[in-house]
């Protein structure tokens, strides 16, 4: 029914059963063994050792039928008194409803940002009745997307296509019970620049410098980038806000060598605005700084867990209005 985990082809699971090819339960034991007229059942699944007896699969060492109505357990009742049950999973929703999540990004790393519009995600899984259906779906800015609570068990098939150019790309991903999968789709070559938006600053006053966003230290729970400001004037930052998809707190700050957050006992949240200790300067046109953002753990304060921010879609905002959004490596 629902495949046997044990077989593997290249490292990946090969076989989700019947709920695999038709993203539901079977509706009786005979569609196991007998197309119920779906063009996505690739049975038979099961096989009688008796060709004498081509109904022995459904019956128990008494001879008794089980007792199976398309839910959770078969049951053996040949041995009266006892029942025998053997529970197929805790919920049918375990095989027939998991979550997928993809992050979508250009070879150089960068999310869509204002382009997410022009990208369509389609994932392609059976739809319980026989046929295969395509839920589609645009990412966000930050190259995000998710199939919340609609994915049967099985191998995958997910890509993305940019409509401005007609790129393509695709991967498929194993979708194991009861489970939130992520994917990573990445097209060729440098189709997004680094997404900048800005406000009493100008519509690109600071700029993510390509390929400077590195994480780093134990459990890469330390975040470090550079930014540029691209106006002919020199600005003057007094507060940043870090939105992030974890759960996940920040201790500390650094300004280029300046420390202007570090407080372990209230640490920063997602969304959380933090005012510096001391407003920071960043030069006119060309002028480059280095932040680090460090320590994200798993709580506000208290001694707990260090949190790994890689593959995480950010999202970083100045005092002077500009933001940043980007994926970690």
């Amino acid at each position: 029914i629902g495949g046997n985990p044990e077989l593997f082809s290249n490292g990946v699971r090969s076989d989700f059963g019947y709920v695999g090819d038709v993203g539901a339960m079977p509706p009786t034991l005979d569609a196991l063994v007998q197309n119920p007229g779906y063009a996505t059942w690739k049975g038979p699944y099961i096989k009688s050792d008796y060709s004498g007896f081509a109904d022995d699969f459904k019956r128990d060492a008494w001879g008794q039928t089980y007792v199976y109505s398309g839910s959770t357990t078969i049951k053996s009742i040949g041995g009266t008194p006892d029942t025998l049950t053997r529970v197929l999973t805790s919920s049918v929703t375990d095989l027939t409803q998991n979550t997928l999540s993809c992050q979508l990004t250009d070879a150089a790393g960068n999310p869509p940002g204002d382009s997410a519009s022009k990208v369509r995600v389609i994932l392609s899984y059976p739809n319980g009745t026989g046929a295969t259906k395509d839920s589609i779906a645009n990412p966000n800015k930050s190259g995000t997307v998710t199939f919340s609570n609609c994915v049967p068990v099985g191998n995958r098939r997910i890509r993305a296509i940019y409509q401005a150019t007609s790129d393509t790309v695709q991967t498929v991903v194993s979708v194991l019970p009861r489970s939130t999968v992520q994917a990573t789709l990445r097209f060729p070559g440098a189709l997004w620049a680094a997404t900048s938006t800005g406000g009493s600053g100008g519509a690109t006053s600071m700029q993510l410098v390509p390929g400077s966003v590195v994480i780093s230290g134990t459990n890469n729970s330390n975040l470090r980038f550079s930014i540029e400001n691209s106006t002919t004037s020199s600005k003057y930052i007094t507060s940043i806000k870090v939105t992030h998809s974890k759960v996940a707190y920040y201790r500390r700050v650094i300004w280029a060598s300046t420390t202007v957050f570090n407080n372990n006992t209230a640490r920063a949240a997602s969304g959380q605005t933090v005012t510096f200790s001391a407003g920071q300067p960043i030069g006119a046109y060309g002028g480059v700084v280095q932040i680090q953002i460090n320590e994200f753990r798993s709580t506000p304060s208290g001694s707990s867990s260090l949190v790994n921010m890689s593959a995480t879609p950010m999202t970083i905002e100045f005092s002077d209005g500009s933001t940043i959004t980007f994926t970690t490596p």
